[in-house]
């Protein structure tokens, strides 16, 4: 029975001076070379809500939009050997097992907008089952971002772990989302009030400039003009680029009106008004259209008559004038005779 003891006993101690040997020569052992022989795989994923993104509304130079990303990390270890104390020591050459460090990185932000990650180095636990942890990505568009859609891209690294057992791995994760559009436009002509004579033709060119963050649509027409007046709006739209999508933001368009024959009495004014509305383009159908187009742009034109006229029946007087002259002066000569 002793013998038994002593023989299981020497057993032990031989296996615990292997073990140690055998830890002390992994120690030694290049980096590379325990990388070849003891080299695991990790995973690593982002995930984010898309539903909840289509949903917000990223207006411009309007308050920042926060979206939770979703982070996964998972490395694929024996589990005993991250469980075993000795196991761990063996073939990881390490007692502790600490947290893995996730680095997060927006990947070329756009200028027209502040981005940020509200914890851009989160840590989860390195096991063999799947470990999550969140973040919160904040968005602000400026008031000049464009009502486009972009794709941001968010990098996810970790660096080696277990003791460069497990590699360095990254991830990517692309959100997509479009600024508000903003349906804002100025008109303006140089000449808004213009004196004109009967029948006489006059231009009006109305200057349309798009100040909003996408290319817009203009449809313009009369809402009121007076009886018997002939005008003319050749163009009922035209498109208009943006400043950001090119330098070009103005385009002009002309209006012609003719007042009637009638128009003369002296100091007499007539007003016509235009309508123009800002749209997205291209136009959006759907429910929400009432959402990519503009409140509608008032303008007005004066029209002054250049002096004194008589309408249609100036003819008439004329002959009455001459009629009166005439006989005033028959009448003086009769008296003169006398």
């Amino acid at each position: 029975m002793v013998y038994i003891m002593r023989k299981h006993l020497n057993f032990l101690k031989v296996g615990f001076i292997i073990l140690i040997l055998l830890t002390t020569t992994l120690s030694f052992v290049p980096s590379v070379s325990a990388e070849k022989f003891f080299q695991f795989d990790s995973m690593l994923t982002l995930d984010y809500t898309a539903e909840a993104v289509n949903e917000a509304v990223f207006q411009p130079d309007g308050p920042s939009v926060s979206i939770p990303i979703n982070i996964k990390y998972q490395v694929f270890v024996p589990e005993s050997f991250i469980k075993n104390p000795a196991l761990r020591l063996i073939f990881l050459q390490t007692f502790i097992i600490t947290n893995a460090q996730i680095k997060l990185t927006v990947v070329d932000p756009p200028d027209w907008a502040a981005i940020s990650l509200a914890n851009p180095n989160p840590y989860v636990p390195i096991a063999t089952e799947t470990q999550e942890t969140t973040t919160t990505l904040q968005i602000a568009a400026h008031k000049d971002a464009p009502a486009q859609g972009f794709s941001l891209r968010i990098l996810a690294e970790t660096d080696p772990v277990l003791n460069g057992h497990v590699p360095s791995q990254e991830a990517y994760l692309d959100i997509q989302f479009q600024p508000g559009y903003i349906p804002l436009i100025n008109v303006y002509t140089e000449k808004p009030n213009i004196v004109v004579s009967p029948q006489e033709t006059v231009n009006f060119p109305i200057e349309i400039t798009n100040l909003g963050n996408k290319e817009t649509i203009v449809r313009a027409r009369i809402t009121d003009k007076p009886d018997g007046w002939a005008t003319l709006l050749p163009q009922s739209q035209i498109i208009i680029p943006s400043a950001r999508e090119s330098g070009d933001n103005t385009d002009t368009l002309t209006f012609s009106v003719t007042p009637p024959y009638g128009f003369g009495w002296h100091n007499e004014l007539e007003t016509i008004t235009l309508e123009f509305t800002p749209e997205f383009s291209p136009p959006q159908g759907g429910g929400n259209a009432s959402a990519f187009i503009g409140s509608p742009v008032q303008f007005q034109i004066t029209l002054r008559n250049r002096g004194f006229s008589t309408p249609g029946y100036e003819f008439i007087l004329v002959l009455a004038a001459i009629g009166i002259i005439l006989f005033v002066g028959r009448k003086r000569r009769k008296f003169q005779d006398l």
